[in-house]
């Protein structure tokens, strides 16, 4: 039973993971907001929008794991960056897994985020993308990159776009598989210090647009509340994140009414 469950999730859902949509939000405070990504910039934007990594002053590492419906613990998706800020820009190095012995998709990116003034940050990653199948089938691998824009309008209001994969790299030899072109563009409005709406629009080559919607809530100084929904399956999430001297801990779980829920975890501590 197990292994026929396994099927399924790779027959329906293996394309919107990683190797085949690599474009996946990464990180438990992303998905307990509906899944948007691009805002607010932070550590996870070395998975997300590598132009948040322009704000980054401090070494930092983390770690995040993303399970699917609770399906399998061999269907889930590993993750783990570091970010190292210089005088010239920020660089990040992310390394996602997807899979297990018998099937796995692997991304690694290598990116840049710098500052160019006042209210305007770029970034840039290349990405080392792979694809195996056991049983003798082989590993199909491909380079691609994505680019990264955020813009602060002013103190309460944030926009940033995304765009990856815009030449559709293939994977494979025999048949060559397109991985998509991926564009998202998103906005964030702080209503006060505590408070901060967020808003996410997501189209890729082959799939319909998702429209995502968040919100983050500051209860205390150690910890914060989300939650948001997505169109394109249905979902709702929820989540939260504690802050215990530079040790930061987000959990989030989207919920889908027929596959249940998607709890994710996220840690990461920055070297002050």
């Amino acid at each position: 039973m197990r292994h026929f469950l396994v099927f399924l999730f790779l027959l329906f859902f293996s394309n919107s993971i990683l190797a085949l949509h690599p474009n996946q939000p990464i990180g438990a405070r992303a998905t307990s907001m509906g899944g948007v990504s691009l805002l607010p910039a932070g550590f996870w934007s070395v998975f997300n929008n590598q132009a948040g990594l322009a704000s980054e002053k401090s070494w930092a590492a983390g770690i995040a794991y993303d399970s699917y419906f609770g399906i399998d613990k061999n269907l889930s998706l590993k993750s783990a960056g570091v970010i190292v800020p210089t005088n010239s820009g920020s660089f990040g190095l992310s390394m996602n897994y997807f899979g297990y012995a018998a099937y796995s998709e692997q991304k690694i990116g290598l990116a840049f985020g710098k500052q160019l003034s006042d209210f305007l940050s770029v970034g840039v990653q290349i990405d080392y993308l792979s694809v195996m199948i056991g049983n003798d089938y082989g590993t199909a691998s491909a380079f691609t990159f994505e680019i990264g824009v955020l813009a602060k309008l002013s103190d309460q209001w944030s926009i940033a776009s995304h765009v990856y994969n815009p030449f559709m790299v293939k994977l494979g030899e025999v048949n060559p598989e397109s991985t998509p072109a991926v564009i998202k563009f998103a906005t964030a409005y702080t209503i006060d210090p505590q408070l901060v709406l967020i808003a996410e629009y997501e189209q890729s080559i082959y799939d319909h647009g998702i429209f995502k919607f968040g919100l983050e809530y500051q209860l205390i100084e150690q910890l914060c509340v989300r939650g948001g929904v997505s169109s394109n399956p249905d979902l709702f999430s929820f989540g939260f994140g504690l802050n215990l001297k530079g040790i930061h801990l987000d959990f989030g779980t989207s919920y889908h009414q027929t596959l249940g829920f998607s709890p994710k975890v996220g840690l990461y501590y920055a070297f002050n």
